[in-house]
């Protein structure tokens, strides 16, 4: 890496675990209810461990994984655990903040311009899209679309996503902690190139 280099830590969102923490009253309440008119403990005993196991499913993503990103006078390094890439900043094209719906409605548009892709490839195009990025996007829901609709409309759920588009047509979404400086950073260190 270069001499001069700016440090960007990802950004961490809770929105899933917030979700489910918000759930977990009113379920409570609703099994309380249960048992009291009925006498019976499953149901209670049945919306417990529903609610456990989401909270684990809720923290496992959210905790997912740990990226760092590096700016230096000639590339963005990303690092997150073996993985490591370099890309020299003349291939960006472009640099834009986006929320999260907006970075599955790309992704989406680049898979159906892929003809003919077998969904394991697909699969491997979303990683490779979003292998360096630590919020959870929404790609796959495990409610049907319930908590990703809740989690979009959260108020520090927008523009919290860096899409980085190259000139080879390919693109990454980032997600670091300061994406306006992240934003600064990469497009001064591409005038500098230029």
């Amino acid at each position: 890496m270069s001499r001069n280099k700016d440090r960007f830590p990802t950004r961490r969102q809770w929105h899933n675990t917030m979700i489910v923490a918000w759930v977990v009253l009113p379920a409570l309440l609703i099994g309380v209810l249960i048992f009291a008119s009925t006498g019976k403990a499953y149901p209670f005993i049945a919306i417990g461990i529903g609610l456990v196991i989401g909270m684990v499913v809720a923290l496992l993503r959210d905790m997912g994984k740990r990226c760092v990103y590096y700016v230096s006078n000639s590339a963005l390094h990303l690092v997150s655990g073996s993985h490591r890439k370099e890309i020299d900043l003349q291939e960006i094209t472009d640099v834009s903040l986006i929320d999260r719906s907006g970075a599955r409605a790309y992704i989406k548009d680049h898979l159906n311009e892929q003809a003919g892709m077998s969904k394991a490839a697909k699969r491997d195009l979303v990683r490779a899209f979003t292998r360096y990025c630590t919020v959870d996007i929404g790609f796959t829901s495990y409610t049907m679309g319930i908590g990703r609709y809740f989690t979009d409309r959260l108020p520090n759920a927008r523009r919290d996503v860096l899409l980085v588009r190259f000139k080879d047509n390919n693109a990454l979404l980032l997600s670091p902690e300061f994406n306006q400086e992240m934003v600064s950073a990469l497009t001064r260190g591409a005038r500098k190139i230029a």
